[in-house]
């Protein structure tokens, strides 16, 4: 489990358009996950992985 604690959400959504608590924790995990899909080994085919999230 990875936890975000966002300091400033006006912060957040001055930068991504994306504003209310729950819009906001659905667009984090959005983000993490797809850097998790990109980092080694997954993203650099070194391991055949699926890297999904809920």
């Amino acid at each position: 489990m990875i936890t975000v604690d966002i300091k400033d959400p006006q912060q957040w959504t001055d930068t991504y358009g994306v504003e209310g608590a729950a819009e906001i924790r659905s667009d984090v995990k959005s983000h993490l996950g797809n850097a998790a899909q990109q980092i080694a080994p997954f993203g650099t085919g070194e391991v055949d992985a699926e890297v999904s999230w809920s």
